[in-house]
C-alpha cells in the first residue's frame, strides 16, 4: 500500500465512524522530516461527544489499518463541542501549521 492510499484509508475509516469528522496529518509525516521508522501522527476532530468508547471505536479501526501496513499510527482524538478551548492549545496550533487535512 502506498502512502496516499493509506492514508485515504485511514480517512475512510474515520469518516465511516463519523461521516463529519475532520482528520489531520501532523508531526514528522506531515512536515517530511520523518525518518522510516517515524509514526504516522492523526488528529480526529468531531463534534460528537468524545468518551472512552468512541476513542476505543476509533482507535482500533486505525490499529487495524496499522497492524495490516506496518504502520504505528497515534491519535488524538478531540470533541470541538466538549472542549470548546481546544482551539487554543498549542498542539491545535501546530496542526493547522504544520498538518495536513485529509
Amino acid at each position: 500500500m502506498t502512502d496516499p492510499e493509506f492514508l485515504q484509508a485511514v480517512k475512510r475509516s474515520v469518516l465511516e465512524i463519523d461521516p463529519q469528522a475532520e482528520v489531520w496529518l501532523f508531526g514528522s509525516r506531515a512536515r517530511g522530516d520523518a525518518r522510516p521508522d517515524s509514526d504516522w501522527d492523526f488528529l480526529v476532530l468531531t463534534e460528537k461527544h468524545v468518551n472512552w468508547g468512541f476513542k476505543s471505536q476509533v482507535r482500533d479501526q486505525l490499529y487495524e489499518i496499522g497492524f495490516r501496513t506496518n504502520h504505528i499510527i497515534s491519535t488524538v482524538i478531540q470533541s470541538t463541542t466538549d472542549s470548546p478551548f481546544w482551539m487554543v492549545t498549542e498542539l491545535y496550533q501546530n496542526v493547522v501549521e504544520e498538518g495536513k487535512k485529509l
